[in-house]
């Protein structure tokens, strides 16, 4: 960690929003009244996304022509699974025929089928919600609802870019993550437990009375609810202590199977011996409807229609040790890596008093975003490759339209959006991101953007500097202090500064020449320092 911490300025907007842009930086320092206050006042507004107008992101969002943002879940899946299914088969069934075809004259006369491309219609919602999470990552005001929204893809992790999956990813982001992201987690989990993404990914869509599937009520427990934390094996259920009373202190193995139980029938309406629209469906006759216990409760025989499955989420939303793993996870994600066992008990008061109101969610997020170890501990965070691509671009101000180079640099840098395959969603910790590979992948991100590599995204580098800033260190002074939200350190700007002056005397002025050689590729480096790559 740094000997002196950044302004709070610079530590909330760079914790709770995906990096600070210079105009947000200067709005916030400039405001009335004590940083602490105008931080506070800041964050109340952010908490409160509804009523911060974000024009210029929607026009930015029109200009896209994104085609299926605006569909409902029935229309995505007529239209990008259903369609392509018939198209597909259309075109299996001209290559059967022309195959068919033996004589050489026949063959040689008949139209050649044209090849389908299935994956374009498919993966069309997928791809529009991708580019669309960039363009509000990097223009939105509304940047705590973006990271936050972003904390809940990984927590709630699905791999979008599956063929079944795909087609309806646009509801998953839109109306179950974006929706929620400061509502009650109650609401939240419920809304994921009923998403086509979600039955179909981990297999709920399948599961029945005669052969119930595990895979999701194995998550629902150790990564959505409880968490793997308070897992305690393959135990006897009444070895667990507080099991008899309907309070035990963890679950085991027999909770997931009957929490599996519980949940069958709980499908997709996907035309198998039901009508195809792709929305949730309760079905009857796969439920297994006798009696169950589950944490310590006991679900009676025969309830009525999804009361199994509701009671089961009901259970988990409101057991202390899911408020405690939830909690834990957001304070890693918003302070450090190992946030300290006080910061994560304060906000699992305020996650478990706060469990069946509306606002939940937001409530928590204020007690972690207020508390002093927010304020204090800087430096403990490594941004991942989404955020500091997303920082980068926020910082130099940059012109950016998300292409598919843009987005393939991504994927090599680790982290392209959505295609995390196994449940647990991104890693959230300096290990992971910290090694070589990640550091040398982001080196290359500062490269390619200062380079102008990627078609639609720039920075004007030259217009952007002070026509005062003519040597060496005051170049290095300047972006340094752009693109951190405050100064770098002595060695960080010496550094810079001693690659712009070419050998020459960092203290002396640079020709116009020199300085659209040089500009780019030292702003490069800014973005590279160490101080850029933490929070």
């Amino acid at each position: 960690a740094p000997a002196r911490l950044p302004p709070l300025e610079t530590i909330a907007l760079s914790r709770l929003a995906l990096g600070p842009t210079p105009a947000e930086l200067d709005a916030l320092r400039s405001g009335p009244g004590p940083a602490r206050a105008r931080v506070a006042a800041w964050l109340e507004s952010q908490l409160h996304p509804e009523t911060i107008s974000d024009a210029d992101c929607e026009r930015r969002l029109a200009a896209g022509e994104f085609e299926t943002l605006g569909k409902s879940l029935k229309s995505l899946w007529q239209d990008h699974f259903v369609a392509a299914n018939a198209l597909r088969d259309k075109a299996a069934a001209a290559q059967k025929q022309f195959d068919a075809i033996v004589s050489t004259a026949a063959r040689a006369a008949a139209p050649k089928p044209a090849p389908f491309d299935e994956g374009r219609l498919r993966l069309q919602p997928v791809r529009e919600v991708e580019q669309a999470a960039w363009l509000r990552a990097v223009f939105s005001r509304r940047q705590l609802h973006e990271v936050l929204v972003d904390f809940w893809h990984d927590h709630f992790n699905v791999f979008a870019w599956d063929f079944q999956i795909a087609p309806t990813f646009v509801a998953f982001d839109r109306d179950v993550i974006r929706r929620r992201a400061l509502g009650n987690f109650r609401e939240l989990l419920g809304a994921t437990a009923r998403s086509p993404a979600m039955l179909f990914y981990l297999d709920n869509a399948l599961s029945q009375s005669a052969n119930p599937n595990e895979n999701y009520a194995r998550e629902l427990f150790e990564l959505h609810a409880l968490g793997a934390e308070n897992y305690l094996g393959t135990k006897d259920r009444s070895e667990v202590p507080g099991y008899a009373a309907g309070t035990p202190t963890g679950y085991v193995d027999g909770d997931v199977y009957e929490a599996a139980r519980a949940l069958t029938g709980w499908r997709v309406a996907d035309g198998r011996g039901v009508d195809s629209t792709g929305e949730f469906l309760y079905y009857e006759p796969w439920h297994d409807r006798f009696q169950k216990i589950v944490l310590g409760r006991s679900l009676r025989e025969l309830q009525p229609p999804m009361k199994d499955g509701d009671d089961v989420l009901d259970f988990l939303a409101e057991h202390p040790g899911t408020a405690r793993y939830i909690c834990r996870r957001l304070c890693r994600r918003l302070v450090e890596d190992e946030p300290s066992s006080a910061l994560v008990a304060a906000a699992a008061k305020v996650f478990h008093e706060q469990r069946r109101a509306s606002d939940q969610l937001r409530r928590v997020v204020r007690a972690i975003a207020s508390s002093e170890e927010f304020r204090t501990a800087w430096g403990r965070k490594m941004r991942r490759p989404f955020e500091v691509a997303v920082a980068m671009l926020r910082a130099t101000g940059a012109q950016f339209q998300p292409s598919e180079a843009f987005l393939g640099a991504q994927a090599r840098a680790g982290q392209r959006l959505f295609q995390w395959r196994t449940p647990d969603g991104y890693p959230d910790d300096h290990e992971r991101w910290g090694g070589t590979s990640p550091t040398l992948e982001r080196w290359r991100t500062a490269n390619l953007l200062l380079a102008g590599a990627w078609p639609g995204t720039r920075v004007e580098a030259r217009a952007q500097t002070p026509a005062k800033a003519r040597t060496p260190r005051q170049v290095a002074r300047w972006w340094c202090a752009r693109v951190l939200g405050r100064p770098a350190s002595r060695a960080t700007t010496e550094g810079i500064a001693l690659f712009l002056a070419q050998g020459r005397n960092p203290g002396s002025p640079l020709s116009e020449a020199m300085l659209q050689e040089r500009l780019a590729p030292a702003v490069a480096l800014a973005l590279m320092s160490p101080e850029f790559q933490l929070s």
